[in-house]
């Protein structure tokens, strides 16, 4: 915080704390300000004001003032004789305005002042009004300075709440999402039922339960945000409801009983105190998953697409094994916003299993991503049917949650098209899942890969052709097409023709002009190449599928 004085007048007069001083001291808003002077004799306020105050100053004399035109959003104490002025000199500023009349001054009534001012009737000295003005300012300050010290202290959140029950004066709680109590104002008394219930038993009854997510969850849209519930049969206060949302996980519910105050000064509180709130549950979250480092943000811009130099993506990537690792796999996990964080946790860990611990989780826009890299050149080392079986175990198996893959990629760089890949791959799960379902007779998949949903997509109006070409290029038989060109070989023409055939080892050899163990010892070779197997239906519609774009682009 920076305080500007001691001050001087334009006859050099210095002056420090007190009447003609300016303080800056933070944040007050309207509504705050309407709450401190309620008690004053009001002759005028605005209809609407939206206004937040970072200065201010008291002007006690009546015969001049004092140029703040440098200073942004001014609250001005004054008498009358000055506020006009004050005002014309200083668009930006408000004043609390002092007046010996009955009635509002006739230069109120313009447009572009009434809005500006209220008009107190002075029943008392001015360093009364001064002093109710000043103490707002001053104990808001405090406040905000204690609550961030409990931020920056990695503070806990009843510490939070203990520090902030004279600022907010009503009752706070905070359960978890299990409604659960975890915090609550242990100095005011619970006001209702319903909350003295959760202080004794330390958790929501059921009506209560039903209300929050009735009345609340169901209409924030997995998002942080305020929520104002009336008063009901149940509750004769009204309370603001704030559901905490990270990384579209619903963690914690705060809740503030509006029993003293008006609606309006209490929301404002509300949200400075939330702000703190949020901070601490974001380090909460982030310590303890243990995801957050600076390549995991690199990866999510990559994502994003968004601007990067090549050197800081370069630099932030050279502290992990991403530049030596040969091909990549992205899985992406998706959370229901209702899954407990304490499940969440535990489906983190596990996914740090994956692949042999050789990956990178992270959150993305409330999923998590995992990357799988490695640094063989073996097309075997990410295969389908390893990291099927592999999701299988480590997260499907304990916790049910299936993945979208990407299908295996060359240059991280290319993240993002594999992000869009896992994504629709785990969009487009039920035709797969009908797939399975006609030929194995079941329907539990643990990985849902962009390899298998391919056809699908394309079949799909308004398929992005850049992707399309994208996953056909890294396709198994692009390369055997691109290593057959270069060495002179026939591999790929042998394989198409043993699909075509029935996977019939004579008949093709027949149809190639070579001996049938040479075709069976090729189709062994590639099974243990790339980990696949041809009695896989699902790979073999693949194939047929990259066969006919070989075909369409003269490639075999």
């Amino acid at each position: 915080m920076r305080n500007d004085f001691p001050l001087h007048d334009d006859e050099g007069t210095s002056f420090g704390f007190g009447a003609g001083s300016a303080l800056r001291l933070g944040d007050v808003s309207y509504n705050m300000l309407l709450e401190a002077i309620r008690g004053f004799e009001l002759l005028h306020v605005p209809e609407s004001c939206s206004k937040r105050f970072t200065w201010y100053a008291s002007i006690p004399s009546k015969r001049k003032y004092f140029d703040w035109s440098h200073r942004r959003d001014v609250l001005f104490l004054c008498h009358d004789e000055i506020a006009e002025s004050l005002l014309d000199d200083n668009p930006s500023s408000f004043c609390v305005v002092l007046t010996d009349e009955e009635q509002v001054p006739d230069w109120v009534t313009l447009k572009s002042r009434r809005n500006r001012v209220v008009i107190v009737k002075q029943n008392k000295r001015f360093y009364s009004y001064d002093s109710k003005l000043q103490s707002l300012f001053v104990n808001d300050l405090i406040w905000e300075n204690e609550m961030d010290r409990v931020v920056y202290n990695r503070g806990r959140l009843d510490r939070l709440i203990s520090l902030s029950e004279d600022m907010l004066g009503n009752f706070v709680c905070i359960t978890d999402t299990g409604y659960n109590l975890i915090a609550y104002s242990r100095g005011i008394e619970p006001p209702e039922e319903g909350y003295r219930y959760l202080v004794d038993n330390n958790c929501y009854s059921e009506h209560e339960v039903k209300e929050i997510e009735e009345q609340v969850l169901a209409n924030v849209g997995e998002k942080s945000r305020l929520v104002f519930c009336g008063p009901n049969e149940r509750h004769r206060h009204p309370a603001l409801h704030y559901p905490v949302f990270i990384d579209n996980a619903y963690l914690f519910h705060v809740v503030l009983v509006c029993e003293n105050g008006s609606i309006e000064s209490l929301r404002d509180l509300f949200l400075k105190f939330m702000r703190r709130v949020i901070s601490i549950c974001n380090d909460f979250w982030k310590t303890t998953v243990n995801l957050e480092s600076p390549w995991h943000r690199v990866l999510a811009g990559l994502i994003d697409e968004e601007p990067m130099t090549e050197d800081y993506i370069d630099a932030q990537l050279a502290k992990t094994a991403i530049p030596a690792s040969e091909q990549f796999r992205l899985l992406r996990f998706q959370f229901s916003s209702r899954k407990p964080f304490q499940e969440r946790s535990h489906v983190i860990e596990a996914a740090k299993n994956l692949n042999n611990g050789f990956v990178y989780p992270f959150m993305h826009e409330g999923d998590l991503l995992v990357l799988l890299y490695s640094a063989s050149i073996s097309e075997a080392a990410l295969s389908g049917r390893g990291v099927y079986s592999d999701v299988d175990e480590h997260i499907y198996k304990p916790f049910g949650i299936a993945a979208g893959a990407s299908q295996v990629f060359f240059d991280v760089r290319d993240i993002e098209l594999a992000h869009r890949q896992a994504s629709i791959a785990y969009a487009m799960r039920a035709p797969l899942r009908n797939e399975f379902e006609a030929l194995y007779g079941f329907a539990d998949i643990p990985c849902y890969a962009f390899e298998h949903i391919l056809k699908y997509y394309i079949l799909t109006e308004g398929y992005d052709s850049d992707l399309v070409e994208f996953s056909f290029d890294h396709s198994i038989l692009k390369r055997l097409a691109e290593e057959d060109k270069a060495a002179g070989t026939e591999i790929a023409k042998l394989v198409w023709v043993y699909l075509n055939n029935g996977r019939n080892a004579t008949d093709t050899a027949k149809l190639v002009h070579v001996h049938r163990n040479t075709v069976l010892y090729h189709i062994s070779r590639l099974e243990k190449r790339f980990d696949i197997s041809f009695e896989s239906p699902s790979l073999r519609s693949r194939m047929i599928l990259d066969y006919h774009r070989l075909l369409l682009e003269d490639h075999l």
